[in-house]
């Protein structure tokens, strides 16, 4: 039965206006109802209490009335489910566009990885220079979040009734419970899914373009929209995750674009051989300098290097 046919039976019910068989609806209707779980729209104390507070007084002003013996237990049934009704139809015309969205930016600046919990307790990890947006209005029928820029990792908590969307540029991954990655910087060249447990669907504006499983990465090309997918070894996901900045067999322009991701700096040289170097290290990123990245790497192989503000020259 819809809400507001339902409501409309409630009033008639409690202005004496209902028939035996509509009794016995409301009747199992109050025998159904379960008072020892929170109604799931109530995901905020302030309504709660205004929920709660309703039914309060429609049970009060019911026992305060003539007669209220006779018809005491389907009264007060009644008028909880009818306080229960219009605050879900309240609730439900909140949710729908009354009730304007705060939108929240969170921002792991460079050198630093910032993990934050979601209200549904699902957690991200930002790496560094990683912004993520979300609004007051998360969890109340999706969960959705935007990456604007950089890298994340998101564990999410199980819950079918609301699937987790994450927008990154043009693409969105949906998941109802999972583990995985994103990779979206605005000026790198594709957009990259990886999938460390679970399965997620990735789609863009247009239609649902794969997929994935566990170990299997997304990599989306800005620029033609081509795409391919492949297996991941997860070790820089879960290096980064922890703080570690992990070099291993590394071109010159990978090494570059993780200085730039991590602290923010750029990486340049002009040198043939310096670009054919592969570069292999672990740094810890809360401990460990730009600086002194630098001046290991360039000890190690004799390299020379010059820093100025922001640029690092090798040559």
């Amino acid at each position: 039965m819809k809400l507001r046919k339902r409501l409309n039976l409630l009033q008639r019910y409690l202005s004496g206006k209902t028939n035996e068989q509509q009794h016995q609806v409301i009747d199992e209707w109050y025998h159904a109802v379960d008072d020892s779980k929170p109604i799931g729209l109530w995901n905020q104390q302030g309504r709660k209490s205004a929920v709660k507070g309703s039914i309060q007084l429609q049970i009060l002003d019911r026992i305060n009335k003539p007669k209220v013996v006779a018809i005491r237990s389907r009264t007060a049934a009644a008028a909880c489910i009818l306080a229960l009704v219009v605050s879900a139809l309240w609730l439900y015309m909140i949710n729908h566009n009354k009730q304007p969205a705060i939108y929240y930016t969170v921002s792991a600046p460079f050198g630093d990885i910032k993990q934050i919990q979601l209200p549904d307790n699902s957690r991200v990890w930002l790496k560094s220079g990683t912004t993520l947006k979300y609004s007051s209005l998360y969890g109340m029928k999706a969960r959705y979040l935007e990456l604007i820029e950089g890298e994340a990792f998101f564990e999410v908590q199980h819950d079918i009734t609301r699937p987790f969307i994450v927008k990154a540029g043009q693409l969105e991954t949906k998941v109802l419970g999972t583990a995985f990655n994103i990779k979206a910087y605005s000026d790198g060249p594709s957009i990259q899914v990886w999938v460390q447990q679970g399965r997620v669907q990735v789609s863009d504006s247009i239609q649902v373009l794969t997929e994935l499983s566990r170990g299997k990465r997304f990599q989306w090309d800005r620029k033609d929209g081509h795409s391919h997918i492949d297996s991941l070894d997860w070790k820089q996901v879960q290096a980064w995750q922890q703080g570690v900045l992990l070099l291993e067999s590394t071109t010159f322009n990978e090494l570059a674009f993780e200085l730039r991701e991590v602290y923010g700096v750029t990486l340049v040289t002009n040198n043939a051989g310096i670009r054919r170097l592969h570069y292999d290290a672990k740094f810890f990123i809360h401990k460990t300098s730009v600086n002194d990245i630098i001046a290991t790497l360039a000890e190690v192989h004799d390299i020379r290097y010059k820093i100025q503000g922001k640029t690092i020259t090798l040559y």
